[in-house]
């Protein structure tokens, strides 16, 4: 709520911007011992909440602080004639939160606040927007969130989402999971009330994130957390290397010459299999890939033999690279 303009001393003047609220969308709530009658007989007291005006315009600080309460609608020509509220905090910088706690009022009364600001030389602003306190609680909270969008700067993350439309709204905060499942910790430290948020503390090691946010209002009570956007920090893992059979060497080979066939594999070999097949479809030799001879190069080695341990004739074969249901084949020469 905005107290107006103070009288000009040398041109100078305050814009007191106080929101003085009800629980439901001012800001009035019963603090404890007390809040546990919250919604019964006895409760006695509310909490007055608006944000710190400046000493010149926006910049600065005020002076001081008057608050009234009545039972009556309160006026500018009432203004002196309301109870005084005492305990006021001293004027913090333009901005920052401030509250007081306002005791000893009878459930069931209506009660109204205003609250004007002074400065250094007298001038006081003009009275604030009236605020009534019926001891109606708000227990409703704001909607989530909606437009919920992030996206890398540089090594952080920025947050962003769209403005809610509750008037009561008292800001947001965001929270964060290293898995679309969650769990969510929340990363803002204090309610925000900007519509984006950066998030410097981006856990390493980790190839996305992702972000929700919440809104809470002037009574505390917080939203469902909104619809999750994720953020990818890293490249997609390279893929899972298949089980395969490179281009053999010599091919084609002559009758007495070794054949090595490279394979492409994540694996030791155990349970991969190479078997020799003619073009007639008769396999003619399997090689066990964890026992079978070496290559230089490590690439099994073949030695021409069929099981029997007699070379094969010249003509065409396959090899199959057989690991479980996959497998790789390539054609193999032989040569007179």
């Amino acid at each position: 709520m905005t107290i107006g303009s103070f009288a000009p001393r040398r041109r100078r003047r305050i814009d007191v911007r106080i929101w003085l609220a009800a629980l439901v969308g001012a800001a009035l709530v019963l603090l404890a011992p007390l809040l546990a009658r919250a919604q019964g007989a006895g409760a006695d007291s509310v909490t007055l909440q608006w944000t710190a005006p400046g000493d010149d315009g926006s910049i600065g600080t005020a002076t001081l602080y008057h608050m009234k309460m009545s039972t009556s609608t309160i006026t500018s020509g009432n203004w002196a004639s309301a109870t005084d509220v005492s305990g006021l905090p001293s004027p913090l910088v333009s901005g920052t939160r401030q509250s007081v706690v306002v005791r000893g009022l009878s459930s069931g009364t209506t009660y109204y606040f205003a609250i004007r600001a002074e400065d250094d030389a007298g001038n006081l602003a003009p009275i604030s927007n009236v605020v009534q306190w019926n001891w109606v609680y708000d227990t409703a909270p704001p909607a989530a969130p909606s437009g919920v969008s992030a996206a890398k700067a540089g090594a952080n993350v920025q947050v962003s989402w769209s403005a809610n439309s509750e008037p009561d709204l008292q800001g947001y905060s965001v929270y964060r999971a290293t898995a679309s499942s969650g769990p969510y910790s929340k990363i803002s430290s204090s309610v925000l009330t900007g519509l984006s948020y950066v998030d410097t503390a981006v856990p390493a090691g980790v190839s996305s994130v992702w972000y929700e946010v919440t809104a809470t209002d002037n009574s505390d009570n917080e939203s469902a957390r909104s619809a999750a956007a994720q953020v990818q920090l890293s490249s997609a893992p390279p893929p899972t290397v298949t089980d395969a059979l490179s281009a053999a060497y010599p091919n084609p080979s002559k009758r007495g010459d070794a054949v090595c066939l490279p394979i492409t594999s994540a694996g030791s070999g155990d349970g991969m299999f190479i078997d020799i097949i003619s073009s007639g479809g008769f396999r003619v030799r399997r090689l066990d890939v964890a026992s079978a001879p070496r290559c230089t190069d490590g690439s099994v080695r073949w030695d021409g033999h069929n099981d029997a341990g007699v070379e094969v004739a010249p003509g065409v074969y396959r090899a199959w690279l057989i690991a479980g249901d996959r497998k790789s084949a390539i054609k193999l020469v032989r040569q007179p």
